[in-house]
């Protein structure tokens, strides 16, 4: 049986292994490309194509994640929508309250509940704006402490993040992210592929004499993604051990004279400072 690799045909191909059928899943780029050239477009005649495709081995099997690490992964993409919405609320109420003139320094989670409380007292006219935007939070906050917690139990149990998390930059949910994500080391040639399948890779294009290499493909896991690229700003701009000396600074002046250029960093590093990893170390 062949299956495309999309959210449902997981589930599908998990089953049909349990009770020991053949199933092979392919890359859904390649199914298309195969499937466009039929004239009519029909369920039975996808099921054709499909069948003769493998029959023929023009196709590229997909190696499916195991179910360990999709659940893991779904614990990991769980608890960054929770960053994701406490921050928003965060940002909301700062902006409503900045616009009376009040304003606080940084604050996440019970202390920012704190200084919201004690700047608007018991009778501020957005008080009763702001009451349940701060019960949210709180809400927010307490689920994604329980799920903070399994992280690092998560993490604590496997040798292979933990090896990860000696790499300077690289904390908790970096390292148990990329250790999921990759989940089989072997389907790779070389560690070259991998930025490859992360999209850490520059983008080209070329026609007649045209040549461009630009910025990365972004192809791949974007949370990953991002926190890699996390783990690297930290390096350059928290971490001084790993460097010689002066040389952290060297970096930081390049970056701020590649800016004084107009070059903009990708969108993926600029996101970075959301989803902050250190926030369960």
């Amino acid at each position: 049986m062949v299956v495309s690799p999309r959210c449902l045909e997981q589930g599908l191909w998990y089953e049909l292994r349990r009770v020991e059928l053949p199933v092979v899943c392919i890359d859904a780029r390649h199914a298309h490309a195969a499937l466009s050239v039929r004239m009519n477009k029909s369920d039975r005649n996808d099921a054709r194509g499909l069948a003769e495709l493998v029959r023929v081995g023009g196709y590229r099997e997909v190696k499916v994640k195991s179910e360990e690490s999709q659940k893991i992964r779904a614990i990991l993409v769980a608890r960054s929508r929770l960053v994701s919405m406490r921050r928003d609320i965060e940002n909301q109420v700062r902006s409503l309250i900045k616009e009376c003139g009040l304003l606080f320094p940084r604050a996440i989670g019970q202390q920012f509940r704190n200084q919201v409380s004690e700047l608007l007292g018991v009778d501020h006219l957005l008080l009763s704006v702001i009451s349940p935007l701060l019960s949210i939070h709180e809400n927010v906050c307490q689920q994604q402490g329980k799920l903070d917690n399994e992280v690092r139990r998560l993490a604590k149990l496997d040798e292979t993040t933990r090896r990860l998390m000696t790499v300077p930059g690289v904390g908790v949910v970096t390292a148990l992210t990329f250790r999921h994500t990759i989940d089989d080391p072997s389907r790779f040639r070389s560690a070259s592929t991998v930025g490859a399948y992360l999209g850490l890779t520059p983008r080209r294009s070329q026609s007649g004499e045209t040549d461009t290499n630009g910025k990365i493909s972004r192809w791949g896991n974007r949370l990953l993604r991002t926190y890699l690229f996390e783990a690297a700003t930290v390096l350059l701009y928290r971490t001084k051990k790993f460097f010689p000396k002066g040389l952290g600074h060297e970096a930081r002046q390049a970056d701020r004279h590649e800016e004084g250029k107009g070059r903009h960093r990708p969108k993926d590093r600029r996101s970075t400072v959301k989803n902050v990893d250190h926030e369960v170390c």
